[in-house]
């Protein structure tokens, strides 16, 4: 176990310890959740879980520790309240902050008693209270001896990276469901979700998938779909209550339908849960409460079913198709000819309109140039190199908190892999690097007018998944690079001016792009990231002693993990700094795609 101040549940930034059942009650013995919530009702517990993950992700008022158990304790239970309260403060003044509600917790409640029988409620309200609070620290200790793995694997790391993946390996299995903004993320799924069904219609090998896509839900068209989707992620996004939400379908002409929509994507009493990084709630986040009542499990989750559950919805709706218009290998399908030849593309051109070079990764190759990036951009002397990579970790590998999981399987994915006879396969860090020496030895064909020591070279790798939004990752991905990059300076080649590889996600670019494309250019903000990321070295000075000398050091290595932040954290910050508020293009988009003859009227007028 680690000590506790090793162990952490975490923003971006700010550190702190969750409440374990150890820490309440020291002398208890720990019972098992299913011996605490014996003759519990079900609905009971689904409601309390429900409630938890209705809290908001940041600045919720339950974040205040009295507040949370002043309203979750009855008077009957006062005195245990302010026992668990006077344990948490003993905590909180040997200077670490205390954390009860825990994500993982909540979701794991709740799927845990979904796939469970009703039971007779037997226990009185402030029996149920105790237990249940009980139950729910027990989840918050197993979660903490998961995440244990993460301190002493991070150790195995070369000594540079140790604090980046030690941040990296406690966070990452949670973040993206704790670290997010939820206006953002509902912004750059509706904007992805359109660009994706226009590609589908468009696509010959596509459009029997769309097809039966569209059938699947009983709706006309794709537009159909998501209009009656977007009203119940509005639910989820615009909720201000902490507390669940219930979607009410209004009885009357059109009940069945709407209520069957949902049913679509509603868990059922038989669905056998994989509770590996919460899949099954994840691909149907609503549960019924009764007919024509529907309860959002987690509002993240509702939100991202507009664009991110829609792969999973078409990878089952594939299988169903007969052979002959089946899509083989549909993820590379939709990673290649989506998320890199449309998404990607897209956005790029959208950022980088005129006054530069620039070429798609389906130009260079047309120039039979092999092994090109995804994208080239050269404005003036800056020249911005991308590389698109949609891709996903297997949530059991995720939820592993080990370092030489991660160490292994991201080195599979993003640096090079081991081929069974012994060459390697170049992937995004190793093809970065490869189009770099092009670039130095002036080889790139598709553009030659520079002058190889004047250029200034951004390599970008551009994920498509929130999930890599992390401390830590950015630090692991440029160790790899520079390590690459170390071998072009021993052939002689001049690196002096390549910047370290920035790990961009393409929601930051969608939700940017006025910004990108008017006032502050990627290239630039690429700059003053890095420059930011920079840690001084630390000054001598003499210590009048121990106690001194350990507060300096504390110090020192929260500046340290200030600086790990994520890019998709130091854009919006930046641009929040420097620029003038500026909301993405989602109307320009939404409208003439959902509401076509509605906007042309509107526009003709």
């Amino acid at each position: 176990m680690l000590k506790n101040d090793e162990r952490y549940v975490s923003n971006t930034i700010t550190m702190g310890q969750i409440l374990e059942f150890e820490v309440v009650f020291p002398k208890e013995e720990r019972l098992t959740i299913e011996q605490y919530l014996e003759g519990c009702s079900r609905e009971n517990i689904l409601n309390a879980a429900t409630f938890f993950l209705g809290f908001k992700n940041h600045k919720s008022k339950f974040d205040d520790n009295r507040e949370l158990l002043g309203m979750f304790f009855q008077a009957g239970n006062v005195d245990f309240a302010s026992h668990v309260y006077n344990k948490i403060r003993e905590f909180e003044k040997k200077g670490t902050r205390i954390g009860i509600i825990n994500t993982y917790s909540s979701l794991k409640l709740f799927e845990y008693y979904f796939s469970k029988k009703e039971e007779t409620q037997t226990q009185t309200s402030t029996e149920l209270e105790v237990n249940l609070f009980k139950a729910y620290l027990v989840l918050n200790s197993e979660f903490t001896q998961k995440q244990a793995v993460a301190f002493p694997s991070s150790q195995e790391s070369d000594k540079e990276l140790q604090i980046p993946m030690m941040l990296f390996c406690m966070q990452y299995p949670l973040s993206d469901k704790v670290n997010y903004d939820i206006h953002q993320i509902w912004a750059s799924q509706i904007i992805k979700a359109i660009y994706l069904f226009q590609f589908l219609e468009l696509h010959e090998k596509a459009q029997p998938l769309l097809t039966e896509f569209i059938a699947y839900f009983n709706c006309s068209s794709w537009q159909e779909y998501l209009k009656r989707l977007l009203p119940l992620t509005q639910s989820a996004m615009e909720s201000e209550r902490e507390a669940h939400t219930d979607i009410i379908v209004t009885p009357g002409e059109g009940f069945e339908d709407g209520c069957a929509f949902i049913e679509k994507i509603m868990i059922q009493d038989n669905d056998e849960l994989d509770q590996n990084d919460f899949l099954s709630t994840r691909a149907k986040p609503f549960y019924k409460v009764k007919d024509g009542v529907y309860r959002i499990i987690f509002n993240l989750f509702v939100v991202e079913k507009i664009f991110k559950g829609v792969y999973f919805l078409l990878r089952d709706v594939n299988n169903t198709l007969p052979k002959k218009q089946r899509i083989k290998e549909i993820r590379s399908f939709y990673g290649k000819n989506f998320s890199e030849e449309v998404l990607c593309y897209k956005v790029m051109e959208s950022i980088y309109q005129d006054k530069c070079i620039r070429f798609s990764g389906k130009q260079l190759e047309d120039m039979h140039i092999d092994g090109a990036p995804d994208f080239y951009v050269r404005k003036g002397n800056n020249v911005i190199l991308v590389e698109s990579k949609d891709f996903l970790i297997a949530a059991d590998k995720k939820m592993s908190f080990d370092f030489n999981v991660y160490k292994e399987e991201f080195g599979r994915v993003l640096d090079y892999e081991e081929l069974p006879d012994g060459k390697k396969k170049a992937k995004a860090v190793m093809q970065l690097i490869n189009s770099i020496r092009r670039l130095l030895k002036n080889d790139f064909t598709a553009d030659t007018d520079y002058y190889y020591k004047d250029i200034f070279i951004y390599p970008v790798l551009l994920t498509h998944d929130h999930q890599y939004n992390i401390p830590g990752f950015n630090e692991l991905i440029d160790f790899w690079f520079q390590d690459a990059l170390s071998d072009l300076a021993k052939e002689g080649l001049y690196t002096h001016h390549v910047k370290p590889l920035s790990v961009v996600n393409i929601d930051s670019l969608i939700y940017n792009q006025v910004l990108l494309s008017s006032e502050i250019s990627l290239h630039e903000t690429l700059k003053s990231y890095h420059e930011n990321k920079k840690v001084k070295n630390q000054e001598k000075r003499n210590f009048k002693s121990q106690k001194e000398y350990n507060k300096y050091l504390d110090e020192f290595k929260q500046m340290r993990l200030s600086k790990l932040i994520p890019f998709s954290k130091f854009i919006d910050s930046y641009f929040e700094k420097h620029c003038k508020c500026v909301p993405p293009k989602i109307l320009d988009i939404v409208g003439p795609a959902l509401f076509q003859e509605e906007y042309e009227k509107k526009n003709t007028k």
